[in-house]
């Protein structure tokens, strides 16, 4: 999966400096809205910083391949275990879901109780173990049962990975920008993880191996992030921010910071929503779309086209990372939305029409995806970590995060019942509705900034 546009990746990420102890004097001021909080950061280690970074953004690989491949997995779990019970199946996707959510809001608390670095610890020791034991465990007519518990395992881990990444990513300098092309930098390596996903599929699919073995092939290759980066979260050093909160006699607790960021924390939390059904519903309802445009019947071709999807969608991430300081997050996620928006209404209204333009009608749907990364995808990871303040930056990401999973729980469960009733035309014109949606929270709570 690596190439070396992922080594100019992991370069960047190493390459950034910290900027030296300094009072904190960069203005970050928000002119359309009230000001958000001043992020004192400064960590002055080069080394401690880029440890940081690289097990953040590892973490972030894993959290998106495990969360990626179980689709594949399940499908090749049910080929080859034809005598379990396939009513439990749907459990397995929701299993990891909901582990995810229980993650984000449990890990949310360690992070700014326990601190950053015993969190990360502790949520890449979770990953590696409930991937190794959904390769390893499930055997006979209780598969997708047992199955289904070892992902909510390694969906607490996974959950985890999204509040206490950003954190640390974003708490290494008093720089604004520098912090936040770290975090968006981090949160690249999950179309990374996604990408490897289906490669890794697609490979042991074209091999001689038996597909029983390959499912556990591929679930246990979910563990390897973890293992390779889990010392390295051992021995880093805690984020200066969060050790120098923990002297403030003052700190506020998250209600009373729900009550004072009330706008800014119904923007981050309402824009992850929404933007996760549409994300992770047609994530799910890809199958359809490539079934209708190609006959994609098998899963060999339904893989090669995910691998296309993603390889377009990837360059987003980068664009995000490239425009951060020339454009706020508010206005990286307004303008994602809003093109999505046009995208999928344009597919919905004219889907019969532009069914015989193949390579349009893909192009159109690839795209969505593009403006995703380059959009909500990261500015929704993003926006948390810059908007609240230490002593609960933490806690209010997962809690965003978390609102993220319930949307995409949502989407995978309603996107199937409106192809169902309504045909495909139905789920665009949804997902362009719902993508206006997230324009409009995005404008109204996400305060404006401006970095000088």
């Amino acid at each position: 999966m690596y190439d070396s546009r992922n080594t100019k990746s992991s370069a960047l990420l190493l390459s950034m400096p910290p900027v030296p102890d300094v009072p904190l004097e960069i203005a970050v001021q928000a002119p359309c809205m009230e000001d958000s909080p001043l992020l004192k950061r400064s960590d002055s280690i080069s080394e401690t910083i880029n440890r940081r970074v690289l097990v953040s953004a590892v973490a972030n690989f894993s959290t998106a391949y495990n969360l990626a491949i179980i689709g594949s997995a399940v499908l090749m779990v049910k080929e080859t275990s034809p005598g379990s019970d396939v009513s439990a199946i749907p459990a397995v996707s929701a299993c990891s879901l909901l582990g995810a959510i229980a993650g984000q809001l449990l890990f949310g608390y360690i992070g700014d109780v326990l601190g950053r670095r015993k969190g990360m610890v502790l949520t890449l020791t979770l990953s590696v173990i409930g991937a190794l034991l959904s390769a390893i465990l499930p055997f006979d007519g209780s598969v997708y049962a047992i199955l289904a518990a070892c992902r909510f395992l390694l969906g607490v881990g996974v959950g985890g990975v999204y509040p206490l990444s950003a954190a640390s990513a974003a708490e290494g300098s008093s720089d604004p920008v520098l912090n936040n092309k770290r975090v968006a930098a981090v949160f690249s390596f999950q179309g990374w993880g996604q990408l490897a996903s289906f490669l890794l599929t697609f490979v042991l699919l074209k091999s001689s191996l038996n597909h029983a073995i390959v499912w556990r092939i591929l679930l246990a290759a979910g563990a390897l992030p973890g293992i390779i980066v889990l010392h390295e979260a051992i021995v880093s050093k805690e984020t200066g921010a969060f050790l120098q909160n923990q002297a403030n006699p003052n700190k506020m607790s998250v209600w009373t910071a729900l009550k004072t960021y009330e706008r800014q924390f119904i923007g981050t939390s309402m824009g992850w929503f929404l933007f996760d059904i549409t994300f992770y519903g047609n994530i799910l309802f890809t199958p359809v779309i490539l079934q209708d445009l190609y006959h994609a019947s098998t899963m060999v071709e339904t893989i090669q086209f995910s691998v296309l999807t993603s390889a377009i969608a990837l360059p987003g991430y980068y664009l995000s990372l490239y425009m951060i300081g020339k454009m706020d997050f508010k206005h990286i996620q307004m303008q994602g939305f809003a093109i999505m928006a046009i995208i999928f209404l344009a597919m919905g209204i004219f889907y019969e029409a532009l069914l015989p333009l193949k390579a349009l009608l893909f192009t159109m749907y690839a795209f969505t995806f593009f403006f995703s990364n380059f959009g909500p995808n990261v500015s929704t990871f993003s926006l948390p970590a810059e908007l609240f303040p230490t002593e609960v930056r933490v806690q209010l990401n997962g809690m965003s995060a978390a609102a993220g999973k319930v949307g995409a729980a949502i989407g995978a469960y309603i996107y199937g019942l409106i192809e169902a009733s309504y045909g495909v035309s139905a789920v665009l014109i949804v997902s362009g509705l719902v993508s206006l949606l997230g324009f409009a929270i995005t404008y109204v709570c996400i305060p404006c900034k401006q970095y000088r």
